[in-house]
């Protein structure tokens, strides 16, 4: 399955980000910014019960309730900039179930391009993870990294809010509380895999970034600080995600 999408790149949606990010609005897409740009309108009609598109528009018709963006692995050739137009092009490349310690998963790979003046310049490819099994409550771990620099950022139900309309994600997690705790029996409203790997990159020393991926561990919810982490290493950077000691996120930037 594949779509594609071909647009002009608004510079209102930096400016969108950068204002959830408390930064003036960048003059080109920074590392993983991309999430917040060319963001398809869905109609109402299109909307499933956790709030996403319908599965089988697009992604596969997979019957377990909860999705999570559970890793994403992205290279950046050339940056994107605003007022260009841009081509997107979203492939479903895989579809594998696996047995999980708490029930079996199935792993949707899909491959996205941003391209501009014929020249992909940004390259992703999403990991997303279906399950019927419940959330695994959240234990601390007890072994971390040393880390060159780190970062707390408070969150909130409004930064959530915010994070949601800036990269026009409608998962009900993320602002329904009802929903969250009832009905995907998580501890309250979800933080976003990309917003805390965003807060990642966002508490790196300065650099040219030409690779990026990250892994969610755990989850974490509005109300508690994050704190992002790192350290130089080799050619990059390791980075690591953490709240009330628990591991949230592990990263990597290639220079």
């Amino acid at each position: 399955m594949q779509r594609r999408r071909t647009a002009v790149l608004a510079a209102s949606d930096l400016a969108r980000l950068a204002a959830v990010l408390d930064r003036p609005t960048p003059a080109e897409v920074p590392p993983a910014w991309h999430w917040g740009c060319l963001a398809e309108p869905l109609p109402r009609a299109d909307l499933g019960p956790d709030g996403h598109q319908r599965r089988g528009l697009f992604l596969p018709a997979i019957e377990a309730p909860r999705r999570m963006f559970a890793a994403a692995d992205m290279a950046f050739s050339a940056p994107l900039l605003p007022g260009l137009e841009t081509e997107l092009v979203e492939t479903v490349t895989n579809v594998e179930e696996k047995p999980g310690a708490s029930g079996p998963l199935t792993f949707v790979t899909v491959d996205r391009t941003f391209s501009q003046a014929d020249e992909v310049r940004v390259a992703e490819r999403q990991t997303i993870v279906y399950t019927a099994a419940p959330p695994v409550p959240r234990t601390p771990d007890i072994e971390l990294p040393i880390a060159d620099w780190s970062h707390e950022t408070a969150t909130d139900p409004v930064l959530l809010f915010a994070f949601s309309a800036a990269t026009s994600n409608s998962h009900r997690i993320h602002y329904d509380q009802a929903y969250a705790t009832r009905v995907e029996g998580y501890a309250g409203l979800v933080v976003h895999g990309p917003l805390i790997a965003l807060l990642l990159l966002e508490a790196m020393p300065a650099r040219s970034i030409s690779r990026f991926s990250f892994r969610a561990l755990k989850p974490a919810f509005a109300g508690e600080t994050i704190t992002a982490h790192g350290r130089l290493a080799g050619d990059g950077a390791e980075l690591w995600a953490t709240s009330g000691g628990a591991l949230l996120m592990r990263a990597k930037a290639t220079f």
